[in-house]
């Protein structure tokens, strides 16, 4: 009997081990419209729920990191912590984006659209090319609103809104410059003016050409149209919000707002968090710049564990 009792103790502890290390990372190409989306699927078996972790603005890799300036692995290590907790993960280089370039890239003809209908492309591949089953969309900062639209247009079995904003764009904008530089917010607003009313901004100051250089104007144009708080309203299944306090990029008040367009999605304020999803300890200053340029450092335990909660229970 005792013999027998090993024997079957052996056994599962052998499937365990078997069903941990099955768990591989492979890249995947995806075809959509005019490019190769080249992405990094962490799995184990189709079976298994995934995640399509979408990255936030400007030059943002698959793993969170950014020629920027931003060297963190936010992405790739929430991929590591699902697959712990036998989660799949599928995280990629969006379009014009490191492996995921594009010939001839000319960024005025990139539209946010893309960006979304790139989000429901990889999500029928992975649907109905790969098998997957149960899958989740997670976007963070702009991938936010990106998950959000994709979200209305497939039927993901959960939405999961990171650091994402309330408001539309533009709002966001005027306010972050507004706090480094109070002097340049009028203008930035005005700016914002014109293009929502003329289409283009003929002649734009050099200290703002980051944000309304000519080539930029036609996918601002398109992003601004959005209001994040009307959208998540209108998301049927499942919703998670998460904002960190120690954010210096979106604040606890878009959380508010977007928790406000949909008051029955799960809410969070996660106290330390910063927008690259790391702990800054109390204080928020004290390792806030740290969390950007640290990939040891670990993300934040709170966040890692509402994700796979909501995950785990829809």
């Amino acid at each position: 009997m005792k013999n027998y009792l090993f024997l079957i103790t052996a056994l599962l502890l052998t499937s365990t081990l078997w069903a941990h290390q099955d768990a591989v990372e492979k890249d995947i190409s995806i075809a959509a419209k005019g490019v190769m989306i080249k992405g990094s699927l962490l799995s184990a078996s189709t079976k298994q729920k995934l995640v399509i972790i979408i990255a936030g603005s400007g030059p943002t890799d698959r793993n969170g990191n950014s020629i920027a300036g931003v060297n963190c692995d936010a992405y790739k290590l929430l991929a590591t912590a699902l697959s712990k907790k036998d989660i799949a993960s599928f995280r990629y280089d969006k379009r014009g984006i490191a492996k995921s370039a594009v010939t001839n890239f000319d960024e005025k003809n990139i539209l946010f659209d893309d960006y979304v209908n790139d989000a429901i492309t990889i999500y029928h591949y992975l649907k109905d090319s790969m098998g997957f089953k149960k899958i989740y969309f997670a976007g963070h900062s702009e991938g936010s609103l990106i998950g959000m639209l994709a979200s209305e247009k497939t039927k993901p079995t959960g939405y999961i809104s990171i650091a994402g904003a309330g408001r539309p764009i533009d709002k966001v904008i005027i306010e972050q410059v507004g706090g480094q530089a109070p002097a340049m917010a009028a203008q930035t607003d005005s700016l914002f003016g014109v293009l929502k009313t003329q289409g283009k901004i003929d002649v734009v100051p050099p200290y703002l050409q980051s944000i309304f250089r000519p080539s930029i104007q036609p996918y601002m144009i398109s992003w601004m149209q959005y209001d994040p708080a009307v959208e998540i309203g209108k998301l049927k299944n499942p919703v998670l919000i998460l904002q960190g306090t120690c954010d210096i990029q979106v604040k606890t008040t878009d959380a508010e707002y977007l928790h406000k367009g949909n008051n029955k999605a799960t809410y969070a304020l996660l106290d330390g968090m910063t927008h690259v999803l790391k702990d800054a300890g109390e204080g928020c200053d004290d390792r806030n710049l740290k969390t950007y340029h640290d990939p040891s450092l670990p993300l934040d335990t709170k966040f890692v564990e509402a994700i796979i909660s909501f995950i785990k229970s829809h």
